[in-house]
């Protein structure tokens, strides 16, 4: 088979659909080691902001809704959703779940940081939740618009 222009785009598209219908959304079903109250903590990445630790609390409910906080900002419409599909797991890309949901007042009260918007991908693993945070904000321009961004989640379980 010769490789041409055309063959090189259907190739493109197809694994691009495989990809997008691999990660398609199902209906998240939870385990009751999944619901329940989590507290933990990440480390903040970036090199603007002077606080290191961003605690983390949330409460997950059994239809995949989430509640708490995000450093001191109240987590509102939160969500825990399938981050991937059978296709990314294979590859080992991304992580199983991602929490998404809106900020309500500052991340960082005390350096006056605050974002509309966060993502937690992550994995349930051994009893905790770990994995990264990440707000809404630009790639640059530091502490006025830049996404906060904070690695080496880990969240435990309280029953």
């Amino acid at each position: 088979m010769k490789l041409t222009l055309d063959n090189v785009r259907w190739l493109a598209t197809l694994v691009l659909m495989l990809l997008v219908l691999s990660s398609c959304a199902s209906k998240i079903v939870l385990t009751p080691a999944q619901v329940g109250h989590w507290e933990g903590n990440a480390r903040i990445i970036v090199v603007w902001c002077q606080q290191t630790n961003l605690p983390v609390k949330l409460d997950i409910q059994a239809d995949g809704s989430v509640t708490g906080i995000v450093g001191d900002a109240k987590l509102t419409t939160g969500r825990l959703l399938k981050n991937r599909g059978w296709l990314l797991r294979k590859l080992n890309w991304a992580t199983d779940y991602i929490i998404t949901g809106g900020l309500d007042g500052p991340v960082v009260a005390a350096e006056g940081i605050t974002r509309k918007r966060v993502m937690m991908p992550c994995n349930f693993d051994g009893g905790f939740i770990k994995g990264g945070v990440a707000t809404s904000g630009t790639w640059f321009g530091g502490k006025n618009g830049m996404a906060l961004t904070a690695f080496s989640l880990k969240l435990t379980h309280f029953h």
